[in-house]
């Protein structure tokens, strides 16, 4: 795998897709919410936001052999969520469940900066301010990642996830639901508070050997 991503957790692609790209999922998104409101978020309260919509699964599917080349790894798709926040939301610090083994949040657009705090491999919080057009990729199972209150009064941002092909979590390609995680005998680490996400040892021993 990049050996930047492994070292830090993280990787910025600046320009990840171009201006006029921005403007038309944006456009297209807050559209979709407008006609038909996006229910709840249960992960952040008083947000809103649409799994796998044509729209989202679209970026998800023409992405993948460019994301899998950047982080040097072939990657299977797993899903996409589009999240529109308000103000006052805050994203609870935690790590994601398998089908978010390599992840990309895709900054649309928002009224003011709000960055997302990532925790590196030694221990470091770092954060990262998105421009619209401008993704950060990151390993979701390892890497605790939050955001602190947000003081603007929208902000979107697009989530899509990739499993690699020959990973541990590979089976939960296409966000299979009959993964079974307890089977598999990996050491559980850590969990978040809902309890469903977790942070694997043995994940994380694979990576090192990469």
């Amino acid at each position: 795998m990049n050996p930047d991503l492994l070292n830090n957790n993280y990787l910025i692609i600046r320009n990840f897709i171009s201006d006029s790209e921005v403007k038309n999922l944006t456009l297209n998104f807050h559209k979709m919410n407008e006609e038909k409101p996006f229910p709840p978020c249960p992960q952040v309260s008083d947000s809103s936001g649409l799994i796998d919509s044509i729209l989202g699964t679209e970026v998800l599917c023409l992405n993948c052999a460019k994301v899998s080349e950047i982080v040097k790894s072939t990657l299977l798709p797993t899903y996409s969520y589009i999240r529109i926040y308000k103000s006052g939301n805050e994203l609870e610090k935690h790590t994601d469940r398998p089908a978010c083994e390599i992840s990309v949040t895709l900054h649309l657009d928002g009224d003011t900066s709000w960055p997302i705090w990532i925790t590196t491999p030694y221990g470091e919080e770092v954060s990262v301010d998105l421009l619209p057009g401008d993704a950060m990729i990151y390993l979701g199972c390892i890497a605790p990642h939050w955001r602190t209150k947000y003081m603007g009064n929208n902000y979107t941002q697009l989530f899509f996830h990739y499993v690699r092909s020959k990973g541990i979590f590979k089976d939960a390609f296409f966000d299979k639901k009959d993964i079974d995680v307890a089977a598999m005998n990996i050491p559980q680490r850590d969990f978040d508070k809902r309890g469903h996400h977790v942070v694997y040892d043995k994940l994380l021993e694979e990576y090192n050997t990469l």
